[in-house]
């Protein structure tokens, strides 16, 4: 994630030119990586709570698929950059849908 400002700047110069926005993508595909890694070590950990393993696994699966969503926008990049930035749109309004909530009990 520390290359992140690198190259959004080396994008934003060059915001027509496929190397960067393909650079850009492969470096959001790390990060998704990276994030699908804690999740997964996230459901490790709630081994035993299997509701919470069942949420944690429907997060991951969003995860995913972010992945391989921006792992395709570095190629398609030298296809057509307008369609990896409708990736770099998609994403994060993907990630405002709502998601199943965990039901917490309450104690009175």
């Amino acid at each position: 994630m520390s290359l992140v400002p690198f190259v959004t700047e080396f994008l934003g110069k060059n915001y027509r030119a496929p190397m960067a926005v393909a650079l850009y993508g492969l470096d959001l595909t790390m990060c998704a990586a990276a994030f699908c890694l804690l999740r997964m070590e996230l459901i490790r950990q709630e081994r035993h709570d299997l509701e919470l393993v069942e949420y944690h696994r429907g997060i991951l699966r969003k995860n995913l698929l972010s992945l391989s969503l921006y792992l395709s926008s570095a190629p398609l990049a030298y296809v057509s950059i307008y369609a990896s930035f409708f990736v770099f749109v998609l994403i994060p309004a993907i990630y405002f849908l709502p998601e199943r909530k965990i039901a917490v009990p309450v104690h009175r």
